[in-house]
């Protein structure tokens, strides 16, 4: 399920998306692993702002910003 609005910040169209969505287009994600990472995208000022919780059971998740979050999760892997 994508929804697309205008984010009237920058005039730019965002595609969101929610977990099942995320686990067709990333196939092998795991919901476990999808879930953690959520958590820690919250838990990230840089990528706070692509997670959306509209109810207690619904989330929304800006494909682009997570994304961009797999790139930094990518690049952090080889910095320890």
């Amino acid at each position: 399920m994508n929804s697309i609005f205008d984010d009237s910040k920058n005039k730019q169209i965002h595609t969101w998306a929610d977990k099942n969505t995320i686990l067709q287009h990333w196939s092998g994600l795991t919901i476990y692993t999808l879930n953690r990472f959520i958590r820690e995208m919250r838990a990230n000022k840089k990528f706070r702002d692509g997670v959306v919780n509209p109810t207690h059971k619904s989330v929304f998740i800006r494909m682009d910003i997570f994304e961009e979050f797999l790139r930094y999760k990518d690049r952090q892997r080889y910095k320890r």
